[in-house]
């Protein structure tokens, strides 16, 4: 279960992510899509897609559940310059690491879509799992959007 790799209890991170209106994203997402024998990478972080307007409710419970912020910084990479990211922190525990990216936007989902690779927009919400380009996924594809690379 994704919440006891990094909470004590297994509802904490559904708890989390519905208080504040979050997504975990990113590797995470994607290697609970995928069969055991097709992600050979062992799960290192989580993502978790916050919008700003929760970003300090979120950054008070992840205290509360004895992580540490270790990094903070505004989003300024000019790949994503027009991007919907307005910062991201990283919090540890122990050997458990958390990243937050935090959103300009209402909802924690739109910035997920502006990445230039189809592998990675896959979320998880409080409740369900979601897959946007599911036949590329299941076939172990991905289109990339270059022209966001060479700009």
């Amino acid at each position: 279960m994704l919440s006891a790799q990094f909470f004590n209890s297994g509802n904490d991170l559904t708890s989390i992510l519905r208080t504040c209106d979050a997504v975990v994203s990113g590797s995470t997402a994607l290697h609970y899509l995928l069969p055991l024998a097709t992600t050979p990478w062992t799960l290192t972080d989580l993502d978790i897609y916050v919008p700003l307007r929760f970003c300090h409710q979120l950054e008070n419970l992840l205290i509360c559940h004895g992580y540490c912020i270790v990094k903070q910084g505004k989003h300024n990479d000019s790949l994503y310059s027009l991007s919907k990211i307005y910062m991201v922190m990283s919090f540890i525990n122990n050997y458990k690491k958390i990243d937050v990216i935090v959103c300009k936007t209402d909802g924690a989902v739109l910035p997920i879509f502006q990445f230039h690779c189809t592998a990675v927009m896959d979320f998880i919400t409080a409740s369900s799992i979601y897959c946007a380009y599911p036949s590329l996924t299941f076939w172990g594809l991905a289109m990339i959007n270059s022209a966001p690379l060479y700009q």
